[in-house]
């Protein structure tokens, strides 16, 4: 057995395991950044990244919560520089860009918005990156991608993963429940997904892979086996696995395209108009239900039973995901809206919501269909 292994520590592999650009015959560049995932206790994980050739100085993002959770534990062992997150918001990034200046890795230790911001500063610095989420909320953990608030817009842009990210069971275990079922949210958002990706391929002649398509559908059933089992650190160690594989299929296209669709874009029209945030992931679940049975009508290349909107509504109802408007509390007239003005934010990225626009009568009978309202 493999030292790290005596340790608890998993180790997942990427990198150079994964085949190039040449072997997939995609035309895509496949970025292999991602080298390795290591599952396990925090301490000897870190012990594992300083024997590699990792080079500091260490720069350490967290914000007040993730701080507590494992920030100053690993600003001790790796000797680090800290660096309070204090909102999602590209001007934030573009601050602890300025200040990281000479730090050759950056460690974001926290949820979506330490992460994103750690990762664009990382980009423009040209530093090493490091993840070691606190909560499975996203599929940020591993993505090239981030999503930042700009003048009361979320933008995403491209940047780089991480080298390495660190996943700690215990520590994902105690996040709060509406975070995990957040991640949840976002993992079946990939039902969608990956048709919308799909259609733009069928109908449009859109550039598409297959290694990529793989680890979404890897993805999602990872999110399948987690919502069955009832071992607590079995559940949470396939629903990081899942966000992490979604993360590589990003990572391999260069863009967010495998694993955002229809169901995003009416997320990102939510987050752009709600007055109170609801986690992402939840959103984009509540987004992809309609997306499903949009799909269903209108889209021959459907999952036909395997990925029905029913289905998607029973693993929401096992991730705790809420099932209606109400009790998110999304307003019907905005997700109406959203639902009908949703695939301006970007045009160019054919979905269903392109290929066959909604009215608002029809979006409410889609809404009223799911049971949403």
């Amino acid at each position: 057995m493999e030292y790290w292994a005596w340790l608890g520590l998993r180790i997942l592999r990427f990198g150079d395991k994964l085949p190039s650009s040449e072997e997939c015959g995609c035309g895509f560049e496949h970025d292999r950044t991602l080298k390795e995932v290591i599952i396990g206790p925090l301490r000897e994980s870190l012990e594992y990244v300083l024997e590699r050739e990792v080079e500091g100085p260490f720069a350490i993002f967290y914000d007040k919560v993730t701080y507590e959770v494992a920030g100053r534990f690993v600003q001790k062992v790796l000797s680090g520089g800290g660096f309070f997150v204090k909102g999602p918001t590209y001007e934030e990034a573009e601050e602890k860009f300025e200040k990281v200046k000479g730090f050759k890795t950056i460690v974001g230790v926290g949820g979506g918005t330490v992460i994103d911001v750690a990762k664009y500063a990382a980009f423009k610095s040209g530093a090493t990156f490091i993840s070691i989420p606190t909560s499975p909320s996203h599929d940020g953990i591993a993505s090239p991608t981030v999503s930042l608030f700009s003048g009361g817009k979320r933008i995403s842009k491209k940047t780089k993963p991480p080298i390495i990210s660190l996943i700690d069971p215990s520590i994902l275990s105690n996040a709060p429940r509406f975070l995990k079922a957040s991640g949840f949210g976002d993992l079946i958002a990939k039902i969608v997904s990956l048709k919308d990706w799909q259609l733009g391929r069928d109908e449009l002649g859109e550039p598409y892979c297959r290694t990529a398509e793989s680890f979404i559908l890897k993805s999602l059933r990872f999110m399948a086996e987690a919502l069955e089992t009832r071992d607590a650190f079995e559940k949470i160690e396939r629903l990081a696995e899942g966000l992490i594989y979604s993360g590589v299929a990003m990572m391999l296209v260069g863009s967010s395209r495998p694993a955002s669709g229809s169901e995003h874009l009416i997320s990102h029209y939510l987050d752009m108009n709600l007055k109170r945030r609801v986690p992402h992931g939840i959103q984009c679940a509540l987004g992809a239900l309609p997306m499903a049975l949009y799909h269903e009508k209108y889209n021959e290349n459907w999952w036909k039973d395997e990925y029905d909107w029913m289905k998607i509504k029973i693993f929401m109802e096992k991730a705790g995901i809420p099932l209606t408007l109400k009790d998110a509390e999304i307003p019907e007239d905005l997700m109406i809206q959203a639902m009908v003005e949703a695939w301006k934010i970007r045009p160019k990225r054919y979905t269903i919501l392109h290929k066959r626009k909604l009215d608002p009568i029809e979006a409410r009978k889609l809404l009223a269909d799911v049971q949403l309202i």
